[in-house]
């Protein structure tokens, strides 16, 4: 089934429309006028609406020593007596989903809910660190973005109420919001935005917009009247997501003057002011951050006037918080739907929030044994798909068939089908290639919040690549020790030789995220030659086709290039996509009503619940 997307005025003005809680999603249409100065009106075809835009990978750049538990006895259940409808859409049928649509009235907040999330990060409030996405969880209460989203999804005003591009397609001009306070009582400036984000690509930043942002940048941020202009090396079409709160804190703004008044970062770690619905009131490391309602917000009025968030990592742990009145909202599992049930509380699902896949480290290096197709294809059609999410998931996970992109994104393809299950050929293809016996190191790490149980996930696709005859264990590690491990930008030549030649064991990494409305973003992050982590270099085969999709300002032209993309990936087995999963949540009764945003897959948009 395809529906229509239609694009009026600037690109990322575009409006996308997702129906959930029912089995067969409704397809709505609609047409929004955005006053911008474009005059092309370009209709584009997409599949299902269904925009999901999150960005939640936790990237801290920290030196950590780790423990790594190496498991290598695996035990896969391949009998599955559990029949499970299968349904058309990709993700499952929520079993309650709360209210969307429309944000909350005004209501004068009163009393306190306390939210617990699987991960918080290290809990810092500097945009110039490289701040993981689970801050995302905290940041997205305190502080604004120039672009933010809807509850269905879609990208729409922040503190930014509109955004444009020169007619040489190099100047991006942002128009700062009127009337805005800063927690501490202060306006909010244009020049508190350009100070911000001038800070954030300055050479000391180790922060988003320095490594993503700033090469691109051939000006600083400057103000007249009350917009912020920047100016780009090329024409950079996909710039807003940059500044869009599905990404990881990036476009908030500070208050100038404050920042400057308390001495610097150190102080204002302290004592954090931003402009979001809640105020940094307290926190204990490690545990929980309190905050307190904001009133003076232009648009977010929140429901309750004390909101404290918890960071607990074990599932277990959280559940019995919830059962015993200590929290009001989780983040839980699929596999928690019965529990929840069983114990009276509200079950919360948001489909198609995550999505896990394989990598294959060093695939790209000339004469590795990743490097042969053969080997790649035969690991990723020994598994059988199915057959876990019916045994590990509760039949609540559907297989997947991209990398990083699900029916509805921009750049899904819409005609490729998951890897199958043929464990035969993929005996053959190892025979073939000479690779029996070799030895397979999976490395994964636990974070719910990016997908449900990657160690037991890990440990089941080790017990097939075991079946194969490949001598598999499994490392858990976490999570910036994996994105290290995989990332190339960070090696030399030299190391990049040294490190194969010391191989075996082959390097395969089982991990997951949530899923985005535009999937460029982080394919070139990974699998772009000069991309912040060059997981994957294949300048001649995938460089064009991301260089097309992050330069045309046609969104025909850049679903079209995408999509090509994830259609090669799937062909030649670059990646190796597994399943997709919708959020869970449990909730207690003062969660009265909740509006939260479509594939998120973390407690999130507190301000909206009400008693």
């Amino acid at each position: 089934m395809k529906s229509s997307l239609f694009l009026l005025g600037c690109l990322f003005c575009l409006t996308l429309v997702v129906a959930c809680g029912t089995a067969q999603p409704e397809v709505i249409e609609r047409t929004v006028e955005v006053p911008v100065e474009v005059e092309t009106i370009r209709e584009v075809e997409v599949e299902k609406q269904v925009p999901i835009e999150v960005e939640l990978i936790r990237e801290v750049e920290v030196e950590k020593a780790v423990e790594v538990e190496k498991i290598r006895e695996v035990e896969v259940e391949k009998e599955v007596t559990v029949e499970v409808e299968k349904l058309v859409v990709a993700t499952p049928t929520p079993v309650h989903f709360p209210e969307s649509g429309r944000l909350p009235g005004k209501v004068d907040p009163a009393g306190s809910i306390i939210s617990v999330s699987s991960y918080l990060g290290f809990q810092g409030v500097d945009t110039n660190i490289s701040q993981d996405s689970a801050t995302k969880v905290y940041y997205d209460e305190v502080f604004d973005y120039a672009i933010g989203q809807n509850p269905d999804g879609t990208l729409t005003p922040g503190f930014a109420t509109g955004w444009k591009v020169s007619p040489d397609q190099l100047t991006w001009t942002f128009t700062i919001r009127e009337g805005m306070k800063f927690h501490n009582g202060d306006d909010i400036t244009p020049e508190d935005v350009a100070w911000t984000w001038n800070r954030s690509v300055s050479e000391e930043s180790l922060g988003g917009f320095a490594l993503e942002v700033g090469p691109l940048l051939t000006s600083a941020f400057e103000v007249e009247g009350n917009t912020v202009s920047v100016t780009t090396k090329t024409p950079q079409s996909t710039l807003p997501l940059f500044f869009a709160s599905a990404s990881p804190p990036r476009s908030v703004v500070l208050p100038q003057s404050y920042f400057e008044g308390m001495g610097g970062i150190e102080k204002f770690r302290e004592a954090p002011v931003g402009s979001g619905p809640y105020k940094w009131a307290d926190r204990v490391p490690g545990q929980y951050i309190q905050m307190e309602a904001f009133e003076d917000h232009y648009e977010k009025n929140p429901g309750y006037k004390v909101l404290q968030i918890w960071d607990v990592a074990e599932l277990n742990t959280r559940m019995a918080m919830l059962k015993s009145g200590n929290a009001d909202l989780i983040t839980a599992s699929v596999r928690s739907v019965g529990e929840l049930e069983g114990a009276g509380l509200q079950v919360l699902q948001s489909p198609a929030a995550n999505i896990s896949w394989i990598w294959y480290n060093y695939a790209w290096v000339p004469g590795h044994p990743f490097n042969d197709k053969r080997i790649r294809e035969a690991i990723s059609i020994a598994i059988d798909r199915e057959a876990i999410g019916n045994g590990l998931y509760a039949g609540q996970t559907t297989p997947a068939c991209c990398y990083w992109v699900v029916e509805g994104n921009i750049g899904y393809p819409g005609d490729v089908a998951p890897h199958p299950y043929d464990p035969n050929r993929a005996l053959q293809l190892i025979q073939e290639a000479g690779f029996e016996g070799a030895e397979i190191e999976i490395l994964t790490f636990s974070g719910d919040a990016d997908f449900v149980d990657q160690p037991g996930l890990s440990e089941a696709i080790a017990g097939y690549l075991e079946a194969l005859g490949l001598n598999t264990f499994v490392s858990v590690v976490d999570g910036p020790v994996l994105r290290e491990t995989f990332d190339n930008a960070i090696k030399t030549s030299d190391e990049i030789t040294a490190i194969v030649n010391d191989q075996p064991p082959y390097q395969i990494a089982v991990r997951g995220s949530d899923t985005r409305l535009h999937s460029y973003r982080g394919s070139h992050i990974y699998y772009h030659s000069e991309g912040r982590r060059q997981m994957m270099r294949l300048p001649d085969i995938l460089d064009p086709l991301l260089d097309k999709a992050g330069s045309s300002f046609d969104l025909q032209d850049q679903h079209e290039a995408m999509a090509e993309f994830h259609r090669l990936l799937n062909r030649d087995f670059w990646a190796g996509p597994l399943l997709e999963a919708g959020a869970v949540f449990g909730a207690s009764d003062k969660v009265g009503s909740w509006t939260p945003i479509t594939g998120k897959p973390y407690p999130h948009n507190h301000w909206t619940i009400r008693p």
